[in-house]
């Protein structure tokens, strides 16, 4: 018995939050925050449209691409979807993209920081990408309110799991609200299979983007991804 208890344990420990700072989205406290938070209809979009990671190092594209159709960019689409529209985490991967990492890297390292901000401007948004060094807490929180607050404009998280609590290392994935009263912001997290979507105080969320991502030497940050104006 004891043996079935301690792989039960392993297993909610891959599957749950292991702080308790970090708040499931669907709790009492996190529906009550999502209620407060999201007062336009970016938010849904993105639940809507959310992404579940191919691959363990496709966080990037996953949080791309849920990203994109959030913001009704639907170019390119494979042409098995046709007429339908819709991005992919493979059509991500366009001739001008592979020139900035190739799919077989992509799926053995993932995508730096600036590498998934190349591909988001490739594709057609404008994309900025911020280090954690380069802004204190009240800066991260300046950025993603400003962000959230316009609709033509998406935010996606890099940051390292253990940092948080959770198992893993660096990891990708997109913001969906803020919610000031509680200081926090929502994210939903491209692996679906092993987190849900949590609220994460924005301190703590600094920190865990403060260590460098090996790949880069560079701490990590956010990306702010927003729509072009047509002319």
């Amino acid at each position: 018995m004891s043996r079935i208890l301690a792989g039960l344990l392993l297993i909610l420990s891959l599957v749950l939050p292991a702080r308790a700072e970090l708040l499931p989205l669907a709790s009492p406290g996190g529906a009550e925050r999502f209620t407060r938070a999201a007062a336009g209809p970016a938010a849904l979009s993105m639940l809507v449209n959310l992404e579940t990671e191919m691959y363990l190092t496709f966080c990037g594209p996953a949080s791309l691409a849920t990203a994109l159709n959030s913001l009704g960019i639907h170019e390119p689409t494979p042409a098995v979807f046709h007429p339908h529209r819709r991005v992919t985490q493979e059509s991500l991967f366009t001739a001008e993209n592979l020139l900035v990492r190739s799919y077989s890297d992509v799926q053995i390292a993932g995508l730096t920081l600036e590498q998934l901000g190349q591909f988001a401007r490739n594709l057609g948004t404008e994309a900025v990408a911020t280090h954690a060094d380069a802004m204190d807490v009240d800066g991260l929180r300046a950025r993603i309110r400003t962000a959230m607050a316009e609709p033509s404009s998406r935010v996606v998280l890099n940051y390292l799991r253990s940092a948080l609590g959770q198992v893993g290392e660096g990891h990708v994935s997109p913001a969906a609200a803020f919610d000031a009263a509680s200081d926090s912001v929502l994210i939903l997290d491209v692996a679906r299979y092993k987190y849900p979507p949590v609220w994460v105080p924005l301190p703590l969320l600094h920190q865990a983007m403060l260590p460098p991502d090996a790949a880069s030497g560079r701490p990590r940050g956010l990306l702010v991804l927003t729509t072009r104006s047509r002319p």
